[in-house]
């Protein structure tokens, strides 16, 4: 059971695209907008839309992905990932 468990969590963090990627894509932006946060009176509702956006490409990619566990040990994971058709 313990096993299991830490199986799936480092299967959830360890470079899974439907979680880098939107995480990647909010970086970018939230870099880019911030002067217009700061200097305009409309530019906090870049926030939200972009938090948004980033949800949304993380659900439309999440089912795209699969990424199996096939060897994990304290020095590391070995992981395999594939694109669903």
């Amino acid at each position: 059971m313990q096993r299991r468990l830490r199986d799936r969590v480092r299967m959830l963090i360890f470079f899974t695209p439907w979680v880098t990627v939107p995480l990647a894509l909010l970086g970018v932006a939230i870099t880019v907008t911030t002067p217009l946060i700061d200097f305009t009176s409309l530019g906090w509702i870049c926030l939200p839309v972009e938090i948004g956006a980033a949800v949304v490409l993380a659900l439309w990619l999440r089912p795209r992905y699969r990424l199996s566990i096939l060897d994990s040990s304290p020095l590391g994971v070995f992981t395999l990932l594939q694109r669903r058709s």
